[in-house]
């Protein structure tokens, strides 16, 4: 797996086998970039991976200009290979965490942090997490106005979940879809 542009493009990063990560493949990453570049300016913007996995999406919007990136996962035996990819990067740019995704969702909104693009792509199988981090954010003050969130999941997302945002873009893939989604202004 390498990152595909910005100032760490080449860059291998590594990844552990096994159900518990589910590294985004080559072909998807680089789909979730050719759409984000359609609607969002990476420069001085914020970034958060709720279930990075190898950190590689956090990585590659670092390379392509994020300011700073929330770099989240619970599972403690991918934590030493997320810090290894993120060597070399500087650490002021970045915060690595290992809690539930709605405690941290819930810590970055009380600590009235924003975020322009966010990351969700749970274990699969595991729904609810879509639909209750989806609802929390829509319910809070956590997201920048326009602000971008998607979505990898094995199943479709029920419709009153992605309703509550503009959809800018559904892709089924053989074994997922993509949602590519927008907190509208509400002023």
């Amino acid at each position: 797996m390498r990152v595909i542009s910005g100032k760490y493009r080449g860059r291998m990063l590594k990844t552990i086998e096994g159900k518990n990560t589910r590294p985004t493949s080559a072909r998807l990453k680089e789909d979730i970039f050719n759409i984000l570049n359609n609607y969002f300016i990476f420069e001085n913007k914020t970034s958060l991976d709720l279930f990075a996995g190898s950190g590689a999406l956090s990585i590659e919007c670092l390379s392509r200009g994020i300011k700073f990136a929330y770099i989240n996962d619970t599972y403690k035996q991918i934590l030493p290979i997320i810090k290894e990819n993120l060597a070399k990067i500087d650490e002021s740019n970045y915060k690595l965490s290992s809690i539930d995704y709605l405690s941290l969702l819930k810590y970055l909104d009380l600590n009235q942090k924003k975020i322009d693009l966010i990351f969700i792509d749970p274990p699969y199988g595991e729904i609810d997490y879509y639909n209750q981090a989806l609802n929390y954010l829509k319910n809070s003050n956590l997201l920048n106005n326009y602000a971008i969130i998607v979505v990898e999941c094995e199943k479709p997302i029920e419709n009153e979940y992605i309703n509550k945002f503009v959809l800018l873009k559904h892709k089924v893939f053989k074994n997922k879809n993509l949602y590519v989604l927008r907190l509208e202004n509400d002023s």
